[in-house]
C-alpha cells in the first residue's frame, strides 16, 4: 500500500470505529512522521497534550494516544519529506511550550 493510499484511507476514517485501522496504518512500512502526527492529532492528541487522559475513563483511547505519542518521541517514524502543519494555534503552541511539551509535538514538517 503506498503513502497516498494510507493518506487516503485516513483521510476517510471514522474514528467511531475504534483504532485497529489507524494502528495498522501506524504499523506500515510507509507510514513517516508527518502521517503519525496527523493521526496523533485526528485521534485528539490535543487533548493528551493538555492533559485531558488523567481525568478520563477513556481507556482504550489513552493506550493509543499514549503508545503513539512514546512511538513519535522514540523516533520510530521519519522525517520524509513530507509537509504536515499542526493543528494549532500560536497560542496553543506556546502554552505547550511553557509546559515543556516535546517540540515535535509543535513544529511544522
Amino acid at each position: 500500500m503506498s503513502y497516498d493510499d494510507l493518506e487516503e484511507i485516513l483521510n476517510e476514517y471514522n474514528w467511531d470505529d475504534g483504532f485497529e485501522i489507524p494502528k495498522g496504518i501506524l504499523d506500515n512500512s510507509h507510514c513517516d512522521l508527518a502521517l503519525a502526527l496527523k493521526i496523533f492529532y485526528l485521534a485528539d492528541g490535543f487533548a493528551y497534550l493538555d492533559g485531558f487522559e488523567e481525568k478520563n475513563g477513556l481507556k482504550e483511547w489513552r493506550q493509543f494516544i499514549c503508545s503513539l505519542y512514546n512511538d513519535i518521541l522514540s523516533n520510530k517514524y521519519k522525517e520524509s519529506g513530507t509537509c504536515y502543519e499542526i493543528p494549532l494555534t500560536k497560542v496553543q503552541k506556546y502554552k505547550f511550550r511553557k509546559k515543556q511539551i516535546p517540540e515535535i509535538f509543535l513544529k511544522d514538517l
